[in-house]
């Protein structure tokens, strides 16, 4: 086990429910997940040391926290490439948006799912923003919300955050978990800082 190994915050594990995968824990130090097929195995973990070998079967990793240079060159060494940079940003319900005006031809629909629930902004009856949120014991976790070509995709991405912001207050939650892209992060609106960094690799 890396020296540098430490315990998984619970997001961890629901991160992976919210992009419907299945998760289990090897050890406190790490998830790992599969696709409903038990394919596509992830490791998600903190940043070992230069000493670690990622699983044989794995095909993807996240690690949490500031990088580590050793580590990034043992990894390349390895076959992996550094793919996406992602932002943890952490915030209470009641400081950041929860009401966005929609135009007149715009709609907003909510549904709950097994592991999560969904809010849909349309316009014309056409999808034009989603996203998902997980509730756990003391927080909501939200993804990005995934946009297809809205006419103004900042108030349509502001749309599905704040309404899940007033349901995390409604249901008494004391903090939002939204795992943002590198580009939406540096863009915090109100509320909203910046709690860990995402670093995500695939293996050539």
């Amino acid at each position: 086990m890396s020296s540098t190994a430490r315990t998984l915050p619970s997001w961890t594990s629901d991160y992976a429910l919210l992009r419907d995968r299945i998760a289990s824990f090897p050890n406190q130090q790490e998830v790992r997940s599969v696709n409903q097929d038990g394919d596509d195995v992830e490791i998600l973990r903190y940043w070992p040391d230069a000493s670690w070998t990622a699983p044989a079967d794995a095909k993807r990793l996240i690690f949490l926290g500031p990088s580590d240079e050793s580590t990034r060159a043992s990894l390349q060494s390895q076959g992996w490439q550094h793919s996406a940079t992602m932002h943890l940003l952490a915030g209470k319900p009641e400081d950041v948006e929860q009401v966005v005006k929609l135009a007149d031809t715009s709609g907003l629909f909510e549904a709950p799912m097994e592991n999560y629930d969904i809010v849909e902004v349309t316009d014309f009856d056409r999808p034009v923003a989603r996203g998902r949120m997980h509730f756990g014991s003391a927080y909501g976790l939200l993804s990005d919300p995934d946009l297809f070509s809205p006419d103004d995709p900042d108030v349509a991405r502001r749309a599905v955050l704040a309404n899940f912001a007033g349901a995390a207050f409604s249901h008494g939650l004391p903090w939002l978990l939204l795992v943002a892209t590198e580009e939406h992060a540096s863009q915090l609106p109100v509320g909203w800082s910046k709690a860990t960094e995402l670093t995500f690799w695939q293996h050539n």
